[in-house]
């Protein structure tokens, strides 16, 4: 169905959408969020008997003609991606003069809700935002940039894949841009600084926000920040983060690296595209792989083996210790266990303890 401009009539009543409304072929269930560009409804697909989410524009912006083209926009932008990582927008209409689009309803937590947890290792950030970077590849390899990458626009589905959604901020390769050079949109704090600095942007705007959602998921809180909003967009624009390393452990250098290039307030001296910051996000990966095998043989070889040889020298010494015949007068015999000497790293001195008091408790 078109999305034609409502009557100019502002007194025209509009359905309340409450359980049980039919919209279209949509029977609503309940609302479950809501924001400044749009409220989003759990409803099931009569025909098909599927649950999906419809976004409505809200009712006091259905008079106002550019947010209705941007809401338009928004549900265009998405229905034109197609991939794992990005929710999938089905259906576009209008019910009661009010624009809506129906798309997947996908159960979870908002990347927001999971960072707040607190629970996030370094690998989990790692493996979230290279997937979060596919999605942001396949948008931008059909010419939409998203300009509002944030972590509640991010959302976390039960099998832990991230997937990007609203895009009502996105512009779209060969269509005729909706905010002018000069205005400023996008959310404080996430924006690049050619945002901040109401400059045109393109899809390396998007990997410096996703800059600062990585640093986010590795230190807990966001590389700029400040009292006011205009202290925070000063930050961006003139602020050089604090290392990763002093708020969370086990930051390599090389992953430093990569979040440092992402928030290079000069872009053309930040990552040039997703794909390139997928392939060193990997490269990251594979490069941990031997750390964590040779970890591992220092685990075997410095305190599992050694263990073993003592533990088999304990039991022959023991059934080699030479017994009393039965009948003759036993006298008391002793056996005495020394302390066992750590000739490893200082750190394993009570591994060696430790074994000391086992045999001797055991024998």
């Amino acid at each position: 169905m078109a999305l034609d401009s409502p009557d100019n009539n502002n007194t025209r009543t509009h359905v309340v959408l409450t359980k049980g409304t039919m919209v279209l072929h949509y029977r609503i269930i309940e609302k479950i969020g809501a924001g400044g560009m749009g409220e989003v409804y759990l409803v099931e697909d009569t025909k098909l008997k599927r649950q999906v989410a419809l976004k409505f524009l809200p009712l006091h912006l259905c008079q106002d003609e550019e947010c209705r083209e941007r809401f338009k926009r928004e549900a265009q932008a998405a229905a034109k991606l197609d991939h794992p990582n990005i929710v999938q927008v089905y259906e576009v209409g209008e019910f009661q003069g009010r624009p809506f689009f129906a798309m997947a309803h996908v159960e979870g937590h908002s990347l927001r809700a999971v960072v707040k947890q607190g629970k996030l290792s370094v690998s989990d950030s790692v493996e979230l935002a290279m997937q979060i970077c596919e999605g942001l590849h396949e948008a931008h390899s059909a010419g939409v940039v998203h300009r509002d990458i944030k972590p509640s626009n991010i959302i976390i589905d039960k099998n832990g894949k991230p997937r990007l959604l609203d895009f009502g901020l996105a512009t779209v390769s060969g269509e005729e841009k909706l905010t002018k050079t000069g205005s400023t949109l996008g959310t404080v704090g996430y924006m690049s600084p050619e945002q901040v600095q109401g400059k045109n942007v393109d899809h390396r705007s998007d990997l410096f926000s996703l800059g600062v959602m990585l640093y986010e998921m590795l230190a807990g809180r966001v590389p700029f920040n400040g009292e006011t909003e205009a202290a925070t967009l000063n930050s961006v624009l003139n602020d050089t983060p604090e290392p990763l390393s002093r708020f969370k452990s086990g930051v390599s250098d090389d992953l430093q690296h990569i979040v440092s290039k992402l928030l290079d307030k000069d872009r053309e001296l930040r990552y040039q595209s997703a794909a390139g910051v997928i392939s060193d996000l990997k490269r990251l990966t594979v490069s941990a792989a031997p750390v964590i095998e040779k970890l591992r043989k220092i685990w075997w070889n410095r305190i599992v083996v050694p263990a073993a040889v003592i533990v088999l020298l304990a039991m022959a010494v023991y059934w080699m210790w030479p017994r009393q015949p039965s009948g003759e007068s036993q006298a008391v015999k002793s056996l005495v266990v020394l302390p066992f000497e750590n000739l490893g790293a200082e750190e394993d001195e009570y591994f060696a303890d430790g074994m000391t008091d086992e045999i001797t408790a055991r024998l």
